[in-house]
Parts: structure tokens; C-alpha cells; sequence
């Protein structure tokens, strides 16, 4: 479970289960999946300290955890988790490994408060918004640094003694229906079991960047002989011949044969088939031997231009001239654009049908 994606499984829950789905149904599951965030982020964090700071954390911690309020205290939740992944050498002992992935600098309560936070975040802003749209709550604007204490008031993870105007600590947004320590023992047994034969696995599962990157197509290099040299003889992964019209499918780099009959299947050619399970039914390839792209959306086509220009800022299509072709950005940016917002449809009026052989 310490691998698993909080928000992902939040709205795997929100569309699975009977609707219409009640909001205190929906803040339970926010509840309880925090608690699982939580301790992904104290899994992570703990792989970036020092040996010597988490021996001292886990001490520290230790004392605590027979206090009334064991399972609302970062400390004492820290320490055990250390604890329990200690208990196979290797999940720690991949650092030493790997030092320049990991912090050197020194843990202190405040630094480590703030990174506890900001693993949480992007879980809170997910959940914010999910409950916007499903129970038309208003999203409140708040200032960065109080965006933690203003994310978990609007979803009810405060105690009611609590206000989002005073200091919030991250753990105190904790909820356990059953016993704390004994289900992130279950949590963390999961992680060591996979550390006897994937230690290096488990620990780069663990220290992971929460942040979502925006869909973008494939980087293309700057001059277009790079693309043609490696690309023009290479063979068909499926035929394993060097196709006569390669192409190239700019969403997730699979090389494909154009209009080849002997990757056919079901009388459909493969750059047809390939956009049905690459993009659903939508495709974006770069023709290797014309330096074109063509559009497929379902059952028509079109040709789009060129994202390589000469020195003039012309187009070769066919590279009949022969001249030096480079990536014009401006326009990479645009056909991106477009793939991103859906308007290809609006956009480009050459449409024909492809008769499924592309």
C-alpha cells in the first residue's frame, strides 16, 4: 500500500462505488486515505535521513509512544516506521548507494513538519477538488503558506477544537478507526518483504516526487538528421524489416510501418491500429522519409505540415532538397497544444478518409 497513489486510488473509490455517493461517504474515504498518505510520507522521509538521524529519531520517538496521543504524534508514528523498515537492512542500506538522490542536510522538527506538508499536498488539492465538483463546495483561495491548514479545513480533517487560522500540524488531520501502529506494521511488512530480493526497487518506490507533470508529446532533437539516421533503416519491431514508410508516433515513440501490408491485422495497417490503442483512436506521427506529420482521427486522416525547417523557414517535404532541417519550437508548440486541448477536429479542415490503410 505505501506504493500505491493516494489520489489515484481516491478516485477509484469515488466512481466505483453506488451513486449518487453521499459527502459524508466521500469525507470518510478523504479520512482514511490520508492516513495512508501520511504514512507514505513518513516511509519517504525516512529514507532520506542519515543512519545516525534516524537511530536518533527512532529513540526519541520511542518514548512517545505510549502517550494518550501516540497515534496524532509525527514523532512517535516516525519512529515507528523506522522501525518496522529496519527490520531488513537493505531498505536503508540502498542510500549509501545513492547519496546524491537523498537530503544531507539536518532534520529538525520544523523541516521536518514542512516535508511532511508538502508530500500531503498534492492529495489535499485533489480531494478539494473532487469535492468542489461532486457537492459544489466553494474552493477558498488561501496564501501558500497556510494552503495545508486551509485545504484540510475545507474537507473537515480538523478537529473541531482545531481552527485553520491557527498553527495545523500535519498529524493532527490523522484519523484511525483501528490501531495505528499495528497497521502501518502491515503497511511497512509489505515493503520489507519486497526488500529481500528488490531492495533498490522498493527504496526509489519510496523517496518519489508527489508532482504530476502536464502531457506533452516526445522531445524531439534540434536537427532532423538525427531523427532520419537512427530511424531510416531501422527495422519493424513487429515484421523485423525495415518498412518502406517508417514513421514515428509522437505521443509515446513507438516506430511503426506506414501503409504496411505485412503488419496488418484484421485488414487494419498498424499506425491505424496503433492510434486506437495509443491514443483512442487518435494519432500523431512523423513520417521519417517525408518529415510530415499526419493526424489520425478515427476513421479519417490528415496531413499537419512539418516541425523541421530549412535555414529559410520552409518546409521539405519528401526531403527532396536535401537541406539541413531544424525544429522550429513555435510550431511543436502548437501541434502540442492542439493534441492537448482536443482541436484538431477545429483546427484542420484537409480531412479524408484512411480506409484503414495507413
Amino acid at each position: 500500500m505505501l506504493f500505491r497513489d493516494c489520489p489515484s486510488l481516491l478516485i477509484i473509490f469515488v466512481l466505483t462505488m453506488p451513486q449518487p455517493l453521499r459527502k459524508e461517504h466521500f469525507i470518510c474515504l478523504v479520512r482514511m486515505l490520508y492516513n495512508l498518505q501520511y504514512t507514505q510520507a513518513l516511509a519517504s522521509l525516512s529514507a532520506k535521513f542519515s543512519p545516525e538521524e534516524r537511530q536518533a529519531w527512532s529513540t526519541s520517538g520511542a518514548l512517545k509512544k505510549n502517550a494518550f496521543d501516540a497515534e496524532k504524534s509525527y514523532d512517535a508514528l516516525l519512529s515507528h516506521v523506522i522501525g518496522e523498515l529496519s527490520k531488513v537492512k537493505t531498505v536503508y542500506d540502498v542510500n549509501t548507494e545513492v547519496p546524491s538522490m537523498l537530503s544531507s542536510s539536518v532534520w529538525s522538527p520544523h523541516s521536518i513538519e514542512y516535508s511532511l506538508q508538502q508530500f500531503c499536498l498534492p492529495y489535499l488539492r485533489l480531494s478539494c477538488l473532487l469535492q468542489h465538483h461532486l457537492y459544489g463546495d466553494k474552493l477558498s483561495g488561501c496564501p501558500e503558506v497556510e494552503e495545508f491548514s486551509g485545504l484540510a479545513g475545507c474537507l473537515g480533517l480538523l478537529a473541531p477544537a482545531l481552527q485553520p487560522s491557527n498553527p495545523i500540524y500535519s498529524a493532527s488531520c490523522l484519523d484511525w478507526t483501528v490501531n495505528a501502529f499495528d497497521l502501518m506494521t502491515q503497511w511497512c511488512s509489505e515493503v520489507t518483504g519486497l526488500s529481500d530480493t528488490q531492495a533498490k526497487k522498493s527504496i526509489t518506490l519510496l523517496v518519489q516526487d508527489p508532482r504530476w507533470a502536464s502531457p506533452h508529446l516526445l522531445h524531439l532533437p534540434d536537427h532532423y538528421n538525427i531523427i532520419f539516421q537512427y530511424y531510416h533503416k531501422k527495422a519493424c519491431t513487429a515484421c523485423k524489416k525495415v518498412p518502406k514508410d517508417p514513421a514515428l508516433c509522437l505521443v509515446c515513440g513507438t516506430f511503426v510501418c506506414l501503409k504496411g501490408l505485412c503488419c496488418k491485422q484484421q485488414g487494419i495497417c498498424e499506425c491505424v491500429l496503433h492510434s486506437q490503442h495509443c491514443g483512442a483512436a487518435t494519432g500523431i506521427f512523423l513520417l521519417i522519409n517525408a518529415s510530415v506529420i499526419i493526424i489520425i482521427r478515427g476513421h479519417r486522416f490528415c496531413l499537419w505540415g512539418s516541425v523541421y525547417l530549412d535555414a529559410h523557414g520552409e518546409e521539405d517535404r519528401d526531403l527532396r532538397r536535401g537541406k539541413p532541417l531544424f525544429l522550429c519550437v513555435e510550431r511543436y508548440r502548437v501541434l502540442q497544444q492542439q493534441w492537448v486541448s482536443h482541436t484538431f477536429d477545429h483546427i484542420n479542415k484537409r480531412w479524408g478518409p484512411h480506409y484503414n490503410g495507413l
